[in-house]
């Protein structure tokens, strides 16, 4: 997934309602990582906007899902 502005470029900053978008995670935990010091922002009178590559940074520090395997065996095969 990209966030690029209509010129094509990556923003530095966005808002916190594009950083949970991005993040796929609510508005409130982006919040809260603000607080943690996960994400770095900046005030712009009222608004927030979240340093772009400190979402990056935490997402791609995150480990990788591990899945069981599928198991081919059917119901009530014995």
């Amino acid at each position: 997934m990209s966030i690029e502005t209509q010129c094509g470029i990556e923003p530095e900053y966005i808002s916190v309602n594009d950083a949970a978008i991005y993040a796929a995670e609510s508005e409130w935990t982006v919040r809260d990582k603000l607080r943690r010091g996960i994400y770095r922002a900046k005030k712009s009178g009222r608004r927030t906007l979240i340093k772009f590559a400190t979402v990056k940074a935490h997402l791609d520090q995150l480990p990788d899902a591990s899945f069981a395997p599928v198991s081919d065996k059917k119901k009530g095969d014995a």
